[in-house]
């Protein structure tokens, strides 16, 4: 986004854009309307978008958009939709991503990859040490979730946060993968993935493009299936601060780093993650980010999309907690379930 302010300047000299920068469990659970510090932009998880759309936390942008722009920006992104809400658009889908697989190619070829959640015990069950997952509350819940929407999705049923057999397969990996994920989140998993720890293979990280060289390399998440379906999405989404002094100029910024040659001349080559439909098409745009576009294409186009109810930012955020104690108590997939459900439960209650 440095990159995106700089190149700004040739098309708009009058407008400076700075950047600061918040630490990435904020992104995941703080409240946009808890951000101090008299901002006009900001980068928000796209599940925030109801509890954004109920306190008018961020501008709606088909305020101050041109309806023509919109379309063109909405028609080009990959989800773009995960910040629609009542109506209104709340953010713009600047960077696309979801959880996907990130194996060593010194370490597993390319035909050793699973492609099924056996496949993946068996990896971990043969070579202790090898596979991992980051297990760190924000993501535990979207492992959980990743792997429930694919459960569900694969015995033929409408994808669900929580599944019988989604509870049953974190619990079985959680017991196999070093206790150490516990305390990594998919940034320091990866940093220690490229380094000197023995993994070999992650079924379920949030995947970043410009980590996509050697060692690591990434690929489609496995499936009950083996059909890459119902991995999380995740991505960011840029919005503007409705009391901003700049919302016109804010908002002319968010959808200028939509376009196709920002996102691949600029964005793409800085290190970002393109959001543009049309730069994940791009087969220079995938040698740029090391063939990690097309390696996952299927997984994101077959993403699930959280729930963006007002309460679930909130549940979230404990409900990723409660599972971390429940997996390092041992307790059963059964308890996990009925725990979280009931915790959902009163967290939508709560909200009424």
């Amino acid at each position: 986004m440095a990159a995106a302010a700089e190149a700004y300047r040739a098309v708009r000299p009058d407008v400076v854009v700075e950047w600061d920068a918040r630490p990435l469990a904020r992104f995941n659970d703080q409240p946009v309307w808890q951000v101090a510090g008299g901002f006009d932009l900001i980068f928000v998880d796209h599940p925030m978008t109801g509890a954004v759309a109920g306190r008018d936390a961020l501008v709606p942008l088909d305020t101050v958009l041109d309806a023509g722009e919109l379309d063109r920006v909405g028609a080009l992104s990959v989800h773009g939709g995960a910040y629609t809400w009542g109506g209104h658009r709340w953010a713009l889908g600047v960077d696309a991503a979801c959880q996907v697989a990130a194996f060593r190619a010194d370490r597993l070829g390319a035909d050793e990859v699973p492609a099924t959640w056996d496949d993946v015990l068996a990896l971990a069950k043969s070579a202790p040490g090898s596979v991992a997952l980051p297990l760190y509350p924000s993501d535990a819940i979207c492992g959980l979730m990743s792997l429930s929407a694919n459960a569900s999705l694969a015995a033929g049923e409408r994808p669900v946060w929580v599944h019988p057999h989604g509870a049953e397969m974190l619990v079985e990996l959680a017991r196999l993968v070093d206790p150490v994920c516990f305390d990594r989140n998919p940034p320091a998993l990866l940093d220690a993935m490229a380094g000197e720890s023995e993994i070999a293979y992650v079924p379920l990280v949030f995947g970043y493009a410009n980590l996509s060289r050697p060692p690591l390399r990434f690929a489609d998440v496995p499936g009950v299936d083996g059909r890459p379906r119902g991995a999380v999405l995740g991505g960011a989404g840029l919005g503007v601060f409705p009391d901003s002094r700049h919302v016109a100029d804010a908002a002319a910024f968010a959808a200028w780093c939509m376009g196709t040659g920002v996102q691949r001349d600029v964005l793409l080559e800085a290190g970002g993650q393109p959001g543009n439909r049309l730069v994940w098409d791009d087969p220079t745009a995938d040698e740029v980010a090391g063939g990690f576009l097309s390696a996952t294409r299927r997984s994101i186009d077959e993403a699930y999309l959280r729930p963006r109810e007002r309460w679930w930012p909130e549940f979230q955020r404990d409900g990723g907690r409660l599972l971390v104690r429940l997996l390092r108590d041992g307790a059963p997939p059964g308890r996990i379930v009925e725990e979280l459900t009931g915790l959902a439960v009163r967290a939508e209650e709560a909200r009424r």
